[in-house]
C-alpha cells in the first residue's frame, strides 16, 4: 500500500514512516505542508491507496486539505486518516464532514496505527475492486455514477455536505466514544417499500431518491446534524447533537412534507410515492466498540419497527 502522510512537524514525519514499517507498511511518502501534498498528488502517474493529515498546519489545515482532496477524482474515495493531537469534538465532526474515513488522536501507538492501516489497506483494495479509476477512464467525479448494487448495499452518496459512508460513519461514532464526546442521539430513517422502489429504478434513478432523501433529512435536523450515511436496505442513520430529545414524530412529518412537496419522479415522468418512517432516537451511551454496533442495531430496529406501522398524514403548510 502507497502511503502519503502530511505534517508539518518534523519528528512526527520521521517518526510516521518507521512505525509505518514496523507494522508492515513501508511505502510512504511525506509532505510537510498542505501545498506540498497537493503539488505531490497532482504529479502525473502518482497514485497513493492512503492518506494520512494532521489538522494543525499552516497555509491548509488538515480538514480543508480533506475537503480539497475529495475533489480530485483520483481521491474522492482513498482511505483518509486523520492524525493530529485535536480531540475536541468540533475537529472529529469537521473531519468527518469533510471527507474522512478515519481519526486518531496522538499520542498513538505502533498496534493501533497497524490496525488503522490494515483497516484503510482492506478498504482501499475493496473500492479499488468496486470502481475503476476515473482517470483511466477519462472521466471526471461529475461524470461517475455509482453502482446500484444489491437492496442490501450501502452504496455511498457523494456530492452531498455531511454525509459519509458506511465505514466513515462508524469510524466517527467510534471516535466519539474514544473520546468520551458521545452526547449525542442516534436515529434511523427507512424508506418504506424500497425494495419495489429499487426494482423500479434505475442505478442513476436511485441515487436521485437516496439524494432526496438526505437532503429532506438534512433541511429538517439542519443545526443539530453532525453526520449522515445511507446503510443499505433503504435505511439511513443520522447523528445529532441536539441536547434536548428529538421527536421523531415531528422529524418524520416534516421530512415526508418536504418529500411530498418535491412531487419526485423517474425520468419517464412517473411520480414516485415515498414515505419515510423515522424511528424514536437512540442514547448511545458508549463503553466501547461492540456498544456502538449495538446502539446502531437498536436504531436500526426502531426504524424498521416505525416502517411496519402507518405513515404519518400531514399538511406541508402546517411546517412553513
Amino acid at each position: 500500500m502507497q502511503i502519503l502522510a502530511v505534517d508539518d512537524e518534523p519528528d512526527i514525519l520521521e517518526l510516521l514512516p518507521l512505525l509505518a514499517a514496523r507494522v508492515g507498511f513501508p511505502h510512504i511518502v511525506t509532505a510537510a505542508s498542505g501545498p506540498a501534498a497537493l503539488e505531490i498528488l497532482s504529479r502525473p502517474g502518482t497514485g497513493f491507496d492512503c492518506l494520512l493529515f494532521d489538522i494543525n498546519m499552516p497555509d491548509i489545515d488538515g480538514i480543508e486539505l480533506t475537503r480539497r482532496v475529495r475533489q480530485i477524482p483520483a481521491y474522492r474515495r482513498t482511505p483518509i486518516i486523520i492524525i493530529t493531537a485535536m480531540s475536541e469534538r468540533e475537529y472529529i465532526d469537521s473531519a468527518f464532514q469533510a471527507g474522512a474515513t478515519d481519526y486518531v488522536t496522538k499520542p498513538f501507538d505502533m498496534t493501533e496505527l497497524g490496525v488503522r492501516l490494515r483497516l484503510a489497506s482492506e478498504l482501499a483494495a475493496a473500492r479499488r475492486g468496486s470502481e475503476p479509476s476515473p482517470l483511466a477512464q477519462g472521466k471526471d467525479a461529475g461524470d461517475m455514477i455509482l453502482q446500484r448494487g444489491d437492496l442490501e448495499s450501502a452504496i455511498e452518496i457523494e456530492g452531498v455536505q455531511n454525509v459519509a459512508d458506511a465505514v466513515s460513519f462508524r469510524n466517527y461514532i467510534k471516535q466519539l466514544s474514544r473520546s468520551g464526546l458521545a452526547a449525542s442521539q442516534l436515529i434511523a430513517i427507512g424508506i418504506r417499500q424500497i425494495a419495489d422502489h429499487h426494482s423500479r429504478a434505475s442505478e442513476q434513478e436511485f441515487q436521485y431518491i437516496l439524494r432526496e432523501v438526505v437532503d429532506a433529512v438534512s433541511a429538517v435536523m439542519l443545526n443539530t446534524l453532525s453526520l449522515i450515511s445511507y446503510q443499505g436496505n433503504g435505511v439511513f442513520l443520522a447523528l445529532s447533537s441536539a441536547a434536548a430529545v428529538l421527536a421523531s414524530e415531528d422529524i418524520e412529518a416534516e421530512v415526508q412534507a418536504i418529500i411530498d412537496e418535491r412531487d419526485i419522479q423517474l425520468d419517464d415522468g412517473t411520480s414516485i410515492n415515498l414515505e419515510v418512517a423515522v424511528g424514536s432516537p437512540v442514547r448511545p451511551h458508549f463503553g466501547g466498540i461492540a456498544d456502538v454496533e449495538k446502539s446502531i442495531e437498536r436504531a436500526v430496529a426502531r426504524a424498521n419497527a416505525r416502517m411496519s406501522a402507518p405513515p404519518i398524514t400531514v399538511n406541508f403548510r402546517q411546517f412553513k
